[in-house]
């Protein structure tokens, strides 16, 4: 099975690689041709897409809101982490959550002793860019053909933001203490300003990336896990990248699939109602604190 998604920017992007100075600067890849395009990597969508969306799904369903100890939700939101000796694989345990899980089948996942291999390829977000024109040739459906004409620059969808944190005497003047007053421009007794900079570069809203996912040997089950996660992220606003909270790393994703998907996603939620119980004591069995020797 092989999805491709078609992912339009509705808000600034803001999928950073770390800061010059005091600016934030995005992702970039390096082409053979030696341009820098901005990207956003597999990994970064693999979690929002899919590991996120789909964990909070099964919390949901199987009623643990609140009843999942740390470790537990780590190995369900992150992946997990390798906390006790490896030296022991315990083959039912691996085929009961690929059993029980098509979203861990997916994904895998490290136990406190066991690391679970999954079977997901995310491909990284390619702009739609002139730069990036035979890779996306080569990607794109062939009912998603690229225009004839010349695409533009990687460059020219490339933007900077600035936001400035207020301060109290603007905000709630009514509410400060007299002592603590700030001038009109934010500064204290001391002379230096409270307001906060933020700036930095951001892939401009009207671009577009390209991405997916390969899922090879996946079961119907695996594939509705797939789409469901999909969808639930694009209801919950299909933000990838930082700063979320100011309203960038908005997508509006179309999807397409290279094989019939009809009643896949309806399969996997009967899945995991019927699947409840059991489901809930192989997390609770696999997170069990050993006995002493």
């Amino acid at each position: 099975m092989r999805i491709i998604c078609y992912s339009e920017t509705v808000s600034p992007i803001t999928h950073m690689a770390g800061v010059v100075g005091n600016e934030a600067i995005i992702k970039r890849e390096q082409l053979a041709s030696g341009q820098w395009v901005p990207s956003i990597t597999g990994n970064a969508l693999r979690h929002r897409c899919v590991r996120e969306t789909g964990a909070r799904y099964l919390v949901d369903a199987l009623g643990l809101s609140g009843e999942l100890s740390l470790p537990q939700l780590a190995f369900l939101f992150n992946g997990g982490s390798l906390t006790e000796s490896t030296g022991r694989e315990d083959t039912k345990k691996i085929a009961d959550l690929q059993r029980l899980f098509p979203l861990l089948r997916l994904l895998g996942g490290s136990l406190p002793d066991q690391i679970l291999s999954g079977t997901l390829i995310a491909t990284s977000g390619l702009l739609v860019c002139e730069e990036n024109r035979s890779r996306l040739s080569g990607l794109l459906p062939d009912e998603w053909s690229l225009p004839v004409d010349r695409l533009r620059d990687a460059e020219a969808m490339v933007g900077t933001y600035q936001y400035v944190r207020g301060v109290p005497t603007k905000t709630c003047p009514d509410l400060v203490r007299g002592e603590d007053e700030l001038d009109a421009r934010g500064a204290g007794k001391d002379g230096k300003s409270q307001q906060m900079i933020f700036s930095g570069q951001c892939v401009n809203p009207g671009a577009a990336f390209v991405h997916g996912f390969l899922a090879p040997s996946s079961t119907a089950l695996d594939i509705g896990c797939l789409l469901h996660s999909l969808a639930l992220w694009q209801q919950a606003g299909g933000t990838v990248g930082g700063s979320a909270a100011k309203g960038h790393g908005r997508l509006s994703t179309y999807v397409h699939c290279d094989q019939p998907i009809y009643g896949c996603v309806e399969r996997y939620q009967e899945h995991v109602e019927q699947c409840k119980q059991e489901c809930v004591d192989w997390l609770t069995a696999a997170f069990a604190k050993k006995k002493a020797a």
